[in-house]
């Protein structure tokens, strides 16, 4: 009997010490690759970043811990090895091979088919079935095509056909499959920024930023919730990870939020919308931003200056809720001596800033992102080291290095899954067919269209990571959105920020399910609550695509005047879902005069604008009457 138990220690054993070792072999890999001494070949490196992905996956989430399970593990390592592996050994021959003009040999298609089902079963085993299912949904798709159009309400959607050489060589033996630009952004860029943040975290850069946030605002009117707001944007910009973010910080900002008098569904629901932000806060935001710039062939700059404007409003929106609320709740702030002193907790670890500045000095230089994060990458490695208080031990660096290849290989395998989306897309012409379907559903008004690409960004935002669901509306939506005259930016920027949004949109709000069980809250209460407190941030995107200067923020007087505009919308629904305003509580009526201020202030226009601030000047009439009534009854 103590054979029999002690097996699956033994090889729990086993398994994470060969996580820990490809952990850093695949650091070693990737920074070798994005330095300046070593051009690796494209193919190579996306073949070798899916390989070490899919086996870190298979160690990290085994089968089954008897017999069977081993074999089953054992079995798909191999294929892994066998057919991702083939990609690095044959690259010269595959990157010269002409598409589809060629049957492909049993052995190739063997290889093909191998790595489709290795990658989708290591995304299955990390984020569940949802893409998945949408996966084989579209593998189905490119064979029976031809046949939808005896369906008449599918007829749109028909095409002429894949074959399986066809299917093959655009799944595996070119750049638009697996293989394709989302892996390749996974693999030259996201990779290093994910590692940046798990090592800086780790070093005790993300004690240090939530320190410094409650030195700075502590003593403020509910100190602890924009401890969490300032505190989980900083931290959520680095991890790109809404539930990682929540899981870190959140065990520190939701118990503080609690003890100042919050309660537990707002502490929570608060905590999930600030670590959702983080997503698309510059400078680094999350792992779809450099996608977003690959597929537009932009600079990543130009997309962190358009996400800027956007990532201000949302926590404004969010900073104002939060003050309203302690307001409302008449929350006092921490104490002077537990909120701590600003110049004592930089004095003490300034130096974590040092990897930050590296990297954002070096992107404003013009660098590339990978070429950045290689040397932020370092700078976070040696950072510990330049100060005794601040030293920690090769275990605990080694501890960070492995957080981090965790948590890319997670997205490695989601962007490779969302290469095979991608690429049917393609191969097919579904997405002109799909933008003219949007087209015409929508009846030419980019409004109705606008109003469609929520929706769908909500049904693929709360099934799948924001990586892969931005994947596939930046492939079948965002064309439709330019088609009917949205600027590419902005259109690619709304699917984006509703992808991310929908980590906080129930059912499925995956970051309110991660905050609720340190709330001690049920899930569903902290996800309807994200969603109510988060009702201004949803009407952003609107913002953005109607007056695009949001998106460009140089100085100017237009840009003053919209930005204004944004303000005053989400401030105002911000004390609509808040329920309070000017010193005393909204009746229904100051509600609704804050809803069509909101309204009136999203579209541009002079006369909409000052009607407006005449209804908002209403609204401040009436709150003062209702003020100026309960103080008299009161005396």
């Amino acid at each position: 009997m103590t054979e029999v138990a002690a097996g699956p220690d033994q090889g729990k054993g086993y398994r994470n010490g060969a996580i820990t070792v490809l952990a850093l072999v695949m650091i070693a890999f990737h920074l070798a690759a994005a330095s300046p001494f070593w051009l690796a070949p494209n193919l190579v490196l996306r073949a070798a970043h899916a390989l070490m992905a899919v086996i870190v996956i298979l160690l990290l989430m085994p089968a089954a811990r008897h017999r069977a399970g081993v074999f089953v593990d054992v079995v798909l390592g191999g294929l892994a090895v066998v057919s991702l592996g083939y990609a690095v050994l044959f690259e010269p021959s595959i990157v010269v091979r002409p598409p589809w003009t060629q049957d492909a040999t049993p052995v190739e298609v063997f290889v093909a088919l191998s790595a489709l089902v290795v990658v989708l079963e290591a995304t299955r085993r990390a984020l569940g079935m949802a893409i998945v299912w949408l996966c084989l949904i579209f593998i189905a798709y490119a064979f029976v095509g031809p046949d939808l159009r005896f369906v008449s309400w599918l007829r749109p959607l028909a095409h002429g056909g894949v074959g399986l050489s066809e299917f093959v060589d655009q799944m595996y033996y070119s750049f638009e499959g697996i293989f394709g630009t989302a892996l390749g952004v996974s693999a030259e860029y996201i990779f290093l920024f994910v590692m940046f943040g798990a090592v800086l975290q780790v070093a005790g850069g993300g004690d240090f930023f939530i320190t410094i946030t409650r030195a700075m605002t502590g003593q403020t009117r509910g100190g602890p919730a924009k401890i969490a707001v300032v505190a989980s944007g900083l931290m959520g910009m680095m991890s790109g990870s809404s539930v990682a973010n929540v899981a870190t910080t959140g065990s520190l900002t939701i118990p503080m939020m609690l003890k100042l008098g919050y309660p537990r569904r707002f502490a929570g629901a608060v905590e999930a919308i600030a670590s959702t932000g983080g997503q698309i806060t510059p400078p680094i935001m999350g792992a779809a931003a450099f996608l977003m710039a690959a597929i537009l062939g932009i600079p990543y700059l130009e997309v962190v200056a358009a996400a800027l404007l956007p990532a201000v409003l949302f926590y404004v929106a969010l900073l104002l809720a939060v003050h309203l609320a302690s307001l409302k709740l008449d929350l006092k702030p921490l104490a002077k001596a537990e909120a701590g002193s600003t110049r004592r907790v930089l004095a003490s670890g300034w130096t974590f800033l040092i990897p930050v500045v590296l990297l954002v000095t070096l992107m404003l230089q013009g660098y590339s992102p990978g070429y950045s994060a290689f040397f932020g990458v370092l700078a976070a490695i040696a950072v510990p080291y330049l100060r005794p208080s601040t030293f920690i031990g090769w275990r605990q660096l080694v501890a960070g290095v492995r957080l981090g290849v965790e948590g890319a290989a997670v997205v490695a395998v989601a962007c490779a899954s969302a290469g095979i989306i991608v690429g049917i897309v393609q191969i097919s012409g579904l997405g002109f067919k799909f933008s003219s379907v949007v087209t015409g559903f929508a009846g030419g008004s980019l409004d109705v269209a606008l109003v469609l690409a929520m929706i769908a960004a909500f049904i693929f935002g709360m099934g799948m990571p924001t990586t892969a669901a931005y994947i596939v509306q930046a492939t079948l939506v965002a064309p439709a959105l330019t088609k009917l005259g949205a600027d590419p930016l902005a259109a690619h920027m709304f699917v984006f920020y509703y992808a991310v949004l929908g980590q906080i949109t129930p059912p499925l709000a995956v970051a309110a399910y991660a905050a609720a069980p340190i709330a001690g809250e049920k899930a569903s209460r902290v996800g309807w609550t994200a969603f109510l407190i988060g009702l201004p941030i949803y009407i952003v995107p609107f913002m953005f695509v109607s007056n695009t200067v949001l998106l460009t923020p140089e100085g100017s007087l237009d840009l003053i005047y919209t930005l204004g505009r944004s303000v005053l919308a989400v401030g105002a629904l911000s004390a609509v879902v808040i329920g309070w305003l000017f010193g005393a509580r909204l009746s229904l009526v100051g509600r609704a005069g804050l809803v069509g201020t909101a309204i009136l202030m999203v579209h541009p226009g002079g006369w909409t604008s000052l009607t407006g601030l005449v209804l908002l000047a209403g609204v401040y009439g009436l709150q003062r009457r209702s003020l100026h009534m309960k103080e008299s009854l009161s005396q």
